[in-house]
């Protein structure tokens, strides 16, 4: 099978991903999402949220959400602590590696991620006045293609 072809630096391709990632920044919070409205519903933080949402596929080390999540790992230990003491996560040693830690979701913490889920889907929902059934798979696409290509560049860091 052959391996897709690693692009060289182009300039261009650099500054148009680099605009339009920096014109999506603001984009999330407010426009396509209320963030702030999923943080007062559910009654926790953001880093809260994520640390739900990463864990939704399957347990990760504390190190993997602070790769993840991009904050140390000093500082990911009182999110999982928090997220321990509402009964929605635990904590488990490795088998193969005492050091290691794992976090794994609790069904509680399930039940609250599949509500998170069902309040983003209301607020897509809100969106039917303002785009058309087109525009809306083109989103879908675009953030599954963001989604798959974020992958890629996490497993290459």
């Amino acid at each position: 099978m052959e391996m897709p072809k690693k692009w060289n630096e182009d300039s261009v391709l650099v500054d148009n991903v680099a605009g339009n990632l920096f014109e999506a920044l603001p984009l999330f919070p407010k426009r396509l999402m209320h963030i702030d409205a999923l943080v007062r519903q559910h009654q926790m933080p953001f880093s809260h949220i994520q640390i739900l949402v990463m864990l939704g596929g399957e347990d990760m080390s504390i190190g993997q959400i602070s790769d993840r999540l991009g904050i140390a790992k000093p500082n990911i230990t009182p999110l999982v602590d928090a997220l321990r003491d509402n009964g929605l996560v635990e904590r488990i040693r490795s088998e193969k590696d005492r050091r290691i830690v794992n976090v794994h979701l609790l069904p509680e913490g399930e039940e609250k991620l599949r509500a998170i889920r069902e309040d983003i889907a209301a607020q897509v929902k809100e969106w039917k006045g303002s785009l058309s059934r087109s525009e809306v798979k083109e989103l879908s696409g675009a953030l599954a293609s963001m989604n798959r290509i974020a992958a890629l560049v996490q497993t290459n860091e």
